[in-house]
């Protein structure tokens, strides 16, 4: 993508952030939404690759209530629930204009969805673990990750990257992170192994909470998001895509394509990121690719040179 069109997309949120909410299992709904434009008999829908979405716990309470025929305004009213998680999404960039940035598939610059914590969780964070000033203990430098002006600290818990084609429609799902589990999982442990000077000693220049208040975050707080936050995050990107920008030519990457085409050398993704996720979602393996990669030369080549080389497309 041209940073010229990111600028103009990153217009679009309202304020530059969008509150989104999220609960577990929440995407079998919005992805029933998607395929259920008029009611629709369950069992029709029984025979289409949303089948999988029929057995999920808040699809079930719906079909219960149904009487045979799914409609869209049912699906609608459950996604009310309680008590989700309050996120915000906000958009930012990845690469440059003319230079073929770090994993991206194509020369040029990647849009980033970021998916990021509720002040809630936030000033449970600044309580327990107190980042010294400056400090950024749970982002790792250069990812995009959005940053609060007011606090000059970051707050995302997970984002993706994103190239699109809005004159064809068109869209890749290029990478799903959370930067912020993976290293608090590391303080954790080390909270849970070394004693009280020891771990002082370890993070006192990232941080100022002690090994309990630590500990605490880590076993109190993030539960709540670390089985949530990748189908919580892809959930967003299909929004985003599909809700907010009208495209409906949708593909992701395979654990294959993705090392292949974006040049990943070393430290590939989670393997379940690029097959059992999408798998969820009514992702499919594809017999095409973006109009967009088959144009360069770079990624073509590689889908010409391993003919069973495809990525995944979103089917609904």
């Amino acid at each position: 993508m041209e940073l010229q069109e990111i600028d103009t997309l990153r217009a679009l949120l309202p304020a530059g952030r969008t509150v989104y909410s999220y609960f577990k299992d929440k995407y079998s709904l919005q992805l029933l939404r998607y395929a259920v434009r008029r009611p629709t008999p369950v069992a029709e829908l029984r025979r289409q690759p949303v089948a999988r979405l029929l057995e999920k716990p808040a699809v079930r309470e719906v079909l219960a209530r149904c009487g045979g025929q799914l409609a869209p305004a049912q699906l609608e009213l459950a996604c009310g629930h309680p008590r989700p998680q309050h996120y915000t999404l906000s958009l930012g960039v990845w690469g440059g204009e003319r230079t073929h940035a770090p994993q991206t598939s194509r020369p040029g610059a990647n849009l980033v969805l970021q998916l990021n914590f509720s002040q809630e969780h936030n000033q449970a964070f600044q309580r327990l673990v107190r980042p010294r000033p400056g400090g950024d203990p749970f982002n790792y430098y250069g990812h995009p990750a959005l940053r609060d002006e007011r606090e000059n600290r970051r707050y995302t818990l997970a984002w993706a990257r994103l190239d699109l084609d809005l004159e064809h429609g068109e869209a890749l799902i290029e990478e799903l992170q959370s930067d912020w589990l993976r290293a608090a999982a590391r303080v954790g442990e080390s909270a849970r192994q070394l004693g009280e000077e020891q771990f002082r000693r370890r993070h006192q220049y990232r941080f100022q909470g002690s090994r309990q208040e630590v500990l605490q975050y880590c076993e109190q707080v993030l539960p709540a998001h670390q089985g949530l936050w990748d189908e919580a995050l892809l959930a967003a990107v299909l929004f985003f895509l599909r809700e907010e920008l009208g495209l409906t030519r949708i593909w992701m990457h395979t654990p294959r394509s993705g090392v292949l085409l974006k040049n990943i050398r070393y430290g590939a993704p989670p393997t379940s990121l690029y097959s059992s996720l999408p798998q969820r979602f009514c992702f499919t393996p594809g017999t095409s690719a973006p109009a967009f990669l088959t144009r360069n030369r770079r990624a073509a080549r590689y889908l010409r040179r391993e003919p069973g080389l495809c990525l995944q497309q979103f089917c609904l």
